[in-house]
């Protein structure tokens, strides 16, 4: 679009110049008076003025089309030694053809873009624009891109895998079509959308076939698995300008299929180790489902002008979400179903340039309805009965304060409170362990300043404070803290600089013996959970010489939770503290220097280091202990990269280039998952 309002534009421009040249030049060749006009007397050479100066209507200025075509074609030369899914953890490992194009047309009246770019077949990108007056418009995407799995291997003798050489990935696909028509002589628009999501390839499946009790036949699997999900989304609505409003519509279709289907592996017969007495029976059975869905909703929005001093909208949403499920031995789970309602509301005021005030209300509920019992003919008492659903409505109330006192400092403030019920919650095995209120209050503090030129200073405080956290994950007491600088010297050099701080706590998480539902259990078990992290970054660039800009990063981030736990070895017998580390850095070098007017080259490089450990406090638990657990938990990695790039102006429609790519995943603790990628791409791009 830009090239087209560019054209627009410069002609516009050219036109409106000549209008005016025009009328100065007849203006200074006019009669002096009306005397003049009257007698006849007309000089020599003089330009008549325009009688009438009507600016053309827009259908009928001449605006030149604009078109262009690109074309690279390459070829990438990739080299794995190793495994190499952890060094290009994106990267489709195999060497292939490389090309694009890029063709565009921008016309008055009609307007077209085609883009795209094959790396391989599993990673790949396109995408056409269309435009006729406005009136009709196309959008067709495509884009797909990989992700290499690990494949994880456990040294114990109850885990076997059927699969032990079997390497790992999954492809992702996202199309979408969109279209929209405009009525001409209406202000209404009629939108229609598609959007497909695909994941296809190759997983690890683990599962277990094992019971707590010691009996034989416990084991631990492992198998490839094929993965083929897909995600179709529809979408069909309307949007219109009705005066002082406008008005929304939108209908919305949402269907997860999986074309495998569930899993089924033979498992063995299990007994009560005490009576005998059979308690799931052997065969071949389903296990690690993921159910089919379908989600269809109606949205209805309206809001004033965008630009207005006062800006009010409101929308609504009704939406249901059915499970597809289809289990074979498992029956009932497809009987479930989600109803939700969602309704919005905000209101902004702009009085003048220095103050503004923004409310937002969100309200949402959740109906959730499922079967009462499941039915399974592989346990001995094959009705299962199921916990009632939780039904939620969650309120969300928030106010926005910007004030600008004057040029230089802006202080803006922000209050954000989540009010969330829940039914169906409290104590014992019929019930959600889970709070039935929670109520979260958040304020947040930010001041930005431009104290002089290529200065910005900008300071963050927020504070979160919940009665009854949600879940135990989350705060119950939150503090957190930004500050951000950064100074650029035009064309020269420039510094940036940011800290952030945060530090949360949570009391109130405990378990009874009425949690694990085992009578035995008196005493009641506080787990407070204590978490400080902060993180520190830095920049820089500089320019020494012409055409040479060099720049730089450094970032430090550290995460610490200090937590009680519970030991056990088939019961409850031990209590502990623990303590989880894990800190990273990142630092990176660039350069990039334009050595002729027809030679680029270019420079990266990238180090990240990584330590994760987690170190509980030495406890026993009937016949178990804490032993050996920080050993098994740590990882400690380091990941090296270099890019390198040269791309030489071989005339004014051909251009050559080389890119080389250097990752590297180095596993200091163990040798799993580590590898090497070297990558070479050559191309050569036209362009007309």
């Amino acid at each position: 679009m830009r090239p087209l309002r560019f054209a627009m534009k410069l002609t516009l421009t050219a036109f409106v110049l000549f209008v005016t040249v025009s009328g100065v030049i007849a203006a200074e060749a006019a009669p002096a008076d009306d005397n003049e006009e009257l007698s006849g007397a007309q000089p020599e050479n003089v330009i008549e003025p325009f009688n009438d100066a009507v600016e053309l209507p827009f259908d009928e200025v001449e605006v030149e089309t604009h078109r262009w075509l690109e074309v690279p074609v390459g070829y990438r030369f990739m080299s794995v030694e190793g495994y190499g899914g952890r060094a290009a953890e994106y990267e489709y490992l195999h060497s292939s053809f490389t090309g694009g194009a890029q063709l565009g047309s921008l016309g008055k009246d009609f307007k077209l873009v085609l883009d795209g770019a094959y790396a391989n077949a599993k990673d790949y990108n396109a995408q056409l624009v269309a435009d006729y007056k406005g009136y009709y418009r196309l959008n067709v995407r495509t884009e797909s891109l990989y992700h290499n799995l690990d494949h994880e291997r456990l040294n114990h003798p109850l885990f076997s895998d059927q699969n032990p050489t079997d390497t790992y990935g999954i492809a992702v696909r996202q199309d979408s079509v969109n279209f929209r028509y405009k009525l001409h002589d209406y202000p209404i628009h009629l939108n229609l959308g598609h959007w497909l999501l695909v994941r296809s390839g190759n997983s690890q499946l683990r599962y277990a076939d094992y019971a707590f009790d010691g009996a034989a036949g416990n084991a631990l699997h492992s198998r490839s698995n094929r993965v083929d999900r897909r995600i179709h989304e529809g979408t069909a609505g309307f949007d219109a300008h009705l005066g002082p409003v406008n008005l929304v519509y939108t209908f919305l279709i949402r269907q997860f299929d999986d074309q495998v289907g569930t899993p089924q592996d033979n498992l063995i017969e299990r007994r009560d180790p005490d009576t005998g007495a059979i308690v799931r029976y052997g065969g071949l059975q389903q296990h690690n489902s993921d159910p089919e869905s379908r989600f269809y909703s109606h949205t209805v929005k309206m809001y004033t002008s965008l630009s207005g001093g006062i800006v009010g909208a409101a929308s609504y949403s009704y939406g249901k979400r059915e499970n597809r499920s289809s289990l074979v031995t498992v029956s009932g789970t497809d009987q479930s179903s989600d109803t939700l309602q969602n309704a919005a509301g905000d209101f902004t005021y702009t009085p003048c340039r220095w103050f503004s005030v923004a409310v937002k209300y969100r309200h949402q509920e959740v109906d959730r309805n499922n079967a009462s019992t499941l039915y399974t003919p592989f346990a001995a008492n094959p009705v299962v009965t199921v916990r009632p659903s939780i039904d939620t409505r969650q309120d969300v109330l928030s106010a926005a304060l910007s004030l600008r006192p004057i040029t230089i400092l802006t202080i803006s403030g922000e209050y954000k409170g989540t009010f969330l019920r829940r039914d169906n919650t409290g104590t014992g095995a019929a019930l959600w362990q889970l709070p039935g209120e929670s109520d979260t209050h958040r304020g947040t503090l930010t001041i930005f300043s431009r104290p002089f030129k290529g200065f910005r200073l900008r300071a963050l405080y927020g504070y979160t404070a919940a009665d009854t956290p949600a879940y135990d994950t989350l705060p119950e007491r939150k503090h957190t803290g930004q500050l951000l600088a950064s100074y650029n010297s035009v064309n020269r050099w420039g510094l940036s600089a940011s800290y952030q701080i945060v530090r949360e706590w949570n009391n109130q998480i405990s378990r009874t013996a009425t949690d694990f539902n085992d009578p035995t259990l008196t005493a009641t078990y506080v787990l407070p959970r204590d978490r400080f992290n902060y993180e520190l970054a830095t920049g820089f660039w500089f320019s020494p010489v012409e055409r040479l800009t060099i720049s730089g990063n450094y970032a430090y981030l550290r995460n610490r939770a200090e937590q009680a736990l519970l030991v056990s070895h088939g019961e409850i017998g031990g209590y502990a503290g623990s303590d989880f580390v894990a800190r990273s850095t990142v630092c990176g070098l660039n350069a990039a220097y334009q050595l002729t007017e027809l030679l680029e080259l270019s420079l990266a490089l990238q180090q990240v280091r990584s330590l994760a450990e987690y170190n509980p406090d030495s406890a026993t638990a009937n016949g178990g202990s804490t032993a050996g657990i920080m050993e098994l938990s740590r990882v400690k990695t380091v990941e090296n990269s270099l890019s390198a790039r040269a791309q030489y102006s071989l005339s004014q429609h051909f251009s050559c280039g080389v890119n080389y790519t250097y990752r590297d995943y180095d596993n200091k603790l163990a040798t799993a998952n580590e590898g090497t990628v070297h990558l070479v791409i050559a191309s050569v791009k036209a362009k007309w």
